[in-house]
């Protein structure tokens, strides 16, 4: 099941919030600020390159 289809009506999904799931996985993992920044970075700069559809691509062909 895909989070997107446990959301209630009228939710909508954001570059926030995937980056405020980003940092709470950073937070479980133990990362550093500065780490976390780090990531964080990462993933914004990808919003201006890839879009959503490429972007979930990229994540149904993973291994994880």
């Amino acid at each position: 099941m895909l989070v997107r289809d446990t959301l209630p009506q009228g939710d909508n999904w954001s570059n926030n919030a995937c980056l405020g799931y980003a940092i709470l996985g950073a937070k479980l993992l133990g990362y550093s600020e500065e780490q976390t920044k780090e990531l964080v970075r990462a993933i914004y700069s990808e919003f201006d390159w890839k879009t959503v559809e490429e972007a979930r691509t990229e994540y149904e062909k993973s291994p994880y």
